[in-house]
């Protein structure tokens, strides 16, 4: 499941317990939501690269699907960098390049990201 934390995710996470874990693993009959303990985040490159990037590569070579929870439209995908002033991406809007870099397409009706088969 991937989503904005303050739009979305946040609430999911509080929802299940917030849950911390390092396990990447596939879930059976159910559904992934990263959310590692909070000390291993020290900066937005750090986390996408030890963490982020790692937990998506292992669902896309299990071929999953994922729920989003979020809406990708520009505001959700984009933000102003507050030093230099030049728009880049949010976590979720990396999340969803690097799905889509890996032949991954968002589904606007049932709100997934899958690979054409």
């Amino acid at each position: 499941m991937l989503g904005t934390y303050r739009s979305d995710t946040g609430a999911i996470l509080d929802e299940l317990g917030n849950v911390k874990s390092l396990d990447f693993g596939p879930r059976d009959g159910s559904f992934n939501l990263l959310n590692t303990p909070d000390e291993l985040y020290v900066s937005p490159n750090q986390f996408w690269n030890e963490y982020n990037k790692p937990w998506l590569s292992n669902a896309i070579e299990r071929n999953d699907i994922f729920k989003i929870a979020t809406e990708p439209t520009w505001d959700n995908l984009t933000r102003t960098n507050m030093y230099t002033g030049k728009i880049e991406l949010t976590g979720f809007g990396r999340e969803c390049a690097y799905l889509k870099k890996h032949g991954y397409s968002f589904d606007s009706i049932t709100k997934t990201m899958s690979r054409s088969r």
